[in-house]
């Protein structure tokens, strides 16, 4: 599938049914109706998407905040909590809690220079910290469902469930036997902060959990 023609802008109400197209066609039931990314555009959320011609390919969705990610007695607890934070100065920290691409256009650079859009962003903002909520679908592996294409990992699985008993952080080499967390530490550099189990429960790929990770754009 070709990029070249590739557009990246922010969203606005106008473009919310096409977002909401990408949306399902990206993580099926998990998408985001348009309900609910208007009234994340009206808590001052930003939305930059990848498009072609009239269809959004991907996008990239976070909310400027003033909060700390290593502080995580006040970290959201759930996805619902963290995807609803309203707007926040000054700009600390972006919490992205979505970086969705069509399965058409996955294999392509487009997930790539999303990122690249939000530390641009980041930086222009004066923020110091990209966080984002790693999906881990090795716990489980793809469902029925959903778009995934990933197997379950044994390993992986007793590497987050020993997390989670202990409040130990595992070994790097350990946390990125699943793929997606192994592309954003191999494409950010990005620091495992802490497990978040039940952030997500519908997400049974993931066991329901999240690894929160971070990245300081100032350095």
């Amino acid at each position: 599938m070709t990029t070249k023609n590739i557009r990246f802008h922010s969203l606005d109400k106008e473009d919310v049914p096409r977002m909401a197209e990408m949306e399902n066609a990206a993580w099926g039931p998990l998408g985001a109706g348009a309900d609910t990314i208007r009234r994340r555009l009206s808590l001052g959320h930003t939305m930059i998407a990848a498009s072609i011609d009239s269809l959004v390919a991907g996008a990239i969705c976070f909310v400027e905040t003033n909060q700390d990610p290593h502080d995580t007695a006040k970290f959201p607890k759930t996805f619902s909590a963290y995807s609803s934070m309203a707007r926040s100065e000054p700009a600390l920290s972006l919490y992205v809690y979505n970086l969705g691409v069509r399965p058409e256009f996955r294999g392509t650079d487009i997930a790539r220079r999303l990122l690249s859009e939000l530390i641009e962003h980041g930086r222009r903002v004066g923020a110091r910290w990209l966080v984002g909520d790693g999906r881990c679908p090795s716990y489980a592996g793809a469902q029925h469902d959903t778009p995934d294409k990933v197997l379950p990992d044994q390993r992986f699985r007793a590497t987050i469930d020993d997390w989670h008993r202990t409040g130990v952080t595992p070994p790097v080499k350990s946390i990125i036997r699943d793929p997606l967390l192994r592309f954003y530490r191999r494409v950010l550099n990005c620091e495992f902060l802490h497990l978040a189990p039940g952030f997500l429960p519908e997400d049974a790929s993931s066991g329901g959990y999240r690894v929160i990770f971070a990245v300081d754009v100032t350095q």
